[in-house]
C-alpha cells in the first residue's frame, strides 16, 4: 500500500549544532572577521588602564614634592626670627656708633647668610622683600664703613640708612613669627620709617640728642609718603 504524496510530510529534524546562531563556527567567523577591530579595543583599554596608573602615581608624586617643600618652607621659616633680631641689634649698633663715636658693629655674616639661604624656600613676595633687605644692607654697611669723620649732614644720611634698613627687618618680622602670612610690600610709608626709627635708637641714645636727630627725621619726612 503506497501513501498518497500529499498526505506525507517527513519529520521536522534538530538543527546541528554547528548550524546554530551561537555555533563555534559563528563565533570563529566572527572573530576572524572583526579580529582587527577587537584587538584595537583591548589596547585601548589597557591604554586607558596604564593612563590612569600613571595618573595616579604622578598626583602621588607631586603630593610628596608639595609636601617636601612645605617642609623646607617652614623650616626656612623657623630660621629667620633668630636672623632679623641679629640684623636687628646691628642696626642699633650702627646707630650707637654714629651718635655717640662708639666703634663700628662687626657685619652681621651669620644672620645674613641664614637670611640668603632661606629666600630660596619662602613664598615669593617675602623672598623679594628679604632680598631687598640683603641688598640695601649691602649699601648701608659700606656707607658705614667710611672712616673719615662724617658731617652732620652725612650723619644723618648714615643714620637714615641705618633706619632703613631697620624697616625692612620689621617688614618681614610677622611673616617669620608665623603671625602675618604676608610681608608688607612696596617702599616703608612714613609710619613704618617712625616706628623703624624708635626701635633702631632707644631712649636711652636719643636723650639729650633731639636737634641732632631732627635732621634724620626731616629725611623721613621728605622721602616717605
Amino acid at each position: 500500500m503506497t501513501v498518497p504524496p500529499l498526505l506525507y510530510s517527513p519529520p521536522p529534524t534538530e538543527p546541528s549544532p554547528a548550524e546554530g546562531t551561537f555555533s563555534i563556527t559563528n563565533i570563529l567567523s566572527f572573530l576572524s572577521e572583526w579580529q582587527t577591530l577587537l584587538g584595537a579595543l583591548i589596547a585601548l583599554v589597557a591604554a586607558l588602564w596604564t593612563i590612569r596608573i600613571m595618573s595616579q602615581q604622578s598626583r602621588g608624586e607631586e603630593m610628596r614634592h608639595a609636601a617636601s617643600l612645605e617642609r623646607k618652607k617652614l623650616a626656612a621659616r623657623a630660621q629667620m626670627p633668630d636672623a632679623l633680631s641679629g640684623m636687628a641689634q646691628y642696626v642699633r649698633s650702627c646707630c650707637l656708633s654714629l651718635l655717640e663715636g662708639a666703634e663700628k658693629p662687626q657685619p652681621p655674616l651669620i644672620e645674613l647668610s641664614t637670611l640668603k639661604g632661606v629666600i630660596e624656600h619662602i613664598d615669593d613676595l617675602e623672598a623679594a622683600k628679604t632680598f631687598a633687605l640683603v641688598s640695601w644692607y649691602q649699601v648701608q654697611n659700606a656707607r658705614i664703613q667710611d672712616a673719615r669723620k662724617l658731617k652732620e649732614v652725612e650723619r644723618n644720611d648714615r643714620i637714615y640708612d641705618a633706619v632703613l634698613l631697620f624697616a625692612h627687618v620689621n617688614a618681614l618680622f610677622d611673616y617669620a613669627r608665623n603671625e602675618g602670612r604676608v610681608a608688607k610690600s612696596g617702599k616703608p610709608s612714613r609710619e613704618e620709617m617712625k616706628t623703624a626709627f624708635k626701635n633702631a635708637l632707644s631712649l636711652e641714645a636719643t636723650i639729650g640728642k633731639r636737634d641732632q636727630l631732627q635732621g634724620v627725621m626731616e629725611l623721613i619726612n621728605r622721602r616717605h609718603a
